[in-house]
């Protein structure tokens, strides 16, 4: 089997995706326009309502906090510098 030279192949994998993307950028008939509404309002939300709300995020703070991990870098103890 006779080798490939590089280039050949290096063009290959960069006009494959290419073409592609091309291809089918010209069967399309172009991007399709946005959807934007008329009025927004605050705190209203597209689509159907839930039928049920769930039960409300829990914003408790808790009063201690752990303390933090001990941050250990001495990891080069053969290297010393003094």
């Amino acid at each position: 089997m006779r080798s490939v030279p590089k280039a050949v192949l290096l063009i290959a994998a960069l006009a494959l995706p290419i073409t592609a993307v091309l291809v089918s950028f010209a069967l399309t008939d172009g991007p399709r326009t946005p959807q934007v509404p008329a009025t927004v309002q605050v705190g209203s939300a597209p689509g159907p309502e839930p039928s049920r709300p769930g039960p409300p995020a829990s914003t408790v703070v808790p009063t201690e906090l752990p303390p933090p991990a001990p941050d250990d870098d001495d990891d080069d103890d053969d290297h010393d510098d003094d």
